[in-house]
């Protein structure tokens, strides 16, 4: 790393700073975790070191946070399970190897925290990136219309899959998504009345329901009004279809709530909606776009939803954008609906392998959608010199993403930075 390289606790100081006091410490909490954890939660660190270092000169889209835990499954608008990159807070234009970066380091933590031996560390890393080189050279051969609508069904998938750990773990992790549906969350989220009305259940400091919230951290001290204007630009981002569908529903109750690592903090906020229908419950989840450097002349939101579905074969039907009376930017999508990711803490090696070379496939194909995926093909080449460059990378910014956990623990044991809410 650069030897002028950002102090990571300043960065981090400096990013509570526009965050909700209250959830300050839990984002410390969840981030001293493990590296793993810190790394979840430090994108823009990475994001600032990468941008010191020489590049390619292949643009793609980027999800601009490619770890292992933001791909996952989710459900399809015509209700099938699918697997696909599914987080784009940071996505962004930029050098292709930055994501495949990013995905190896993840690799490479999950590694160590299931002690394997360095070899085997860099074994893994050269595994996976030769995964992402030879998945680009099989879409670069595709027709374009075959590589945009190339979608990975899951139960298909799965099926296809000989007994092994790995099929195992999937099998599990496709059981929990298709259990997280948007009826499970409301009543799970919800607390339901004798008339049959509901509200968010207030769960201080996780869950804040705005209308019991301070009126200094809310968009506009006139809740209806605020909302009202919420939802009038969202409306306006949604196909047209789409719009019709919302506007069979009403707001009925919203609510701040801590999601993730790295968004802990951020106005992330759901909405609770009733529809004409007893059962017509509809939970979404807004989330607040932070400008990324080189971004800001466009609407924040709109530039996640637009990366979203440029890398996505098929994206949530609730996907879209809008800005609070006070000008903070967020975006929209439905809250669980099938959304699950594969269980990390006790994976095994082998499995860790195959789930690694999925994600990386899956990595290509978005890049290819976006770049052009016969150069970025022949960038690559057919010898191993690409995978052995970048496991080397790889086991080295790990190294630097544990110095860095390291001085997390540091700054929070000495009270530079708060633990305790």
């Amino acid at each position: 790393m650069a030897a002028d390289r950002a102090d990571p606790i300043e960065r981090l100081e400096q990013q509570n700073r526009s965050r909700l006091p209250w959830l300050i410490a839990e984002r410390h909490r969840r981030m001293a975790a493990n590296p793993f954890a810190w790394f979840r939660g430090s994108a823009a660190q990475m994001a600032s070191d990468l941008a010191g270092l020489p590049s390619s000169a292949h643009q793609v889209q980027l999800c601009g946070d490619a770890h292992l835990l933001n791909f996952g499954f989710y459900a399809s608008p015509e209700r099938s399970l699918v697997f696909d990159i599914n987080d784009f807070d940071e996505t962004a234009p930029g050098p292709f190897e930055w994501d495949v970066k990013r995905l190896l380091v993840s690799v490479v933590l999950v590694a160590r925290q299931l002690k394997l031996e360095l070899s085997d560390q860099e074994r893994l890393a050269r595994k996976v990136a030769g995964g992402y080189r030879k998945a680009m050279a099989r879409f670069a051969a595709m027709p374009t219309l075959k590589l945009w609508n190339t979608l990975l069904h899951v139960e298909r998938f799965v099926a296809e899959l000989p007994a092994s750990a790995f099929r195992r773990d999937l099998e599990c992790a496709m059981e929990l998504a298709q259990r997280r549906t948007g009826r499970q969350a409301v009543r799970k989220l919800c607390e339901f009345h004798p008339d049959g009305s509901a509200l968010i259940r207030h769960e201080p400091p996780l869950i804040w329901r705005h209308r019991l919230v301070d009126q200094a951290w809310m968009a506009h001290p006139d809740h209806d009004h605020a909302i009202a204007v919420l939802m009038a630009g969202y409306r306006a981002s949604l196909p047209a279809h789409r719009r019709h569908l919302l506007s069979r529903f009403t707001v009925v109750d919203t609510a701040f709530k801590a999601v993730g690592v790295g968004s802990v903090g951020t106005r992330c906020a759901i909405g609770l909606l009733k529809g004409p229908h007893p059962d017509d419950w509809l939970l979404l989840q807004s989330k607040e776009a932070l400008p990324l450097p080189g971004q800001a002349d466009q609407h924040q939101g709109q530039r996640v939803v637009e990366g979203q579905r440029l890398m996505q074969c098929v994206s949530d039907p609730f996907l879209g954008w809008t800005t609070t009376p006070r000008g903070i930017q967020l975006y929209w999508r439905q809250l669980r609906d099938w959304k699950a990711a594969i269980g990390l803490e006790a994976i095994q090696p082998d499995s860790l392998k195959a789930y690694g070379r999925l994600c990386a496939s899956v990595l290509a194909r978005a890049h290819a959608r976006s770049g052009d995926p016969e150069r970025l093909s022949a960038a690559l080449g057919e010898d191993k010199r690409f995978e052995r460059a970048l496991a080397g990378f790889a086991l080295a910014y790990a190294d630097q993403v544990e110095r860095d956990h390291g001085a997390l623990l540091q700054a929070m044991a000495s009270g530079r930075l708060t633990s305790s809410g």
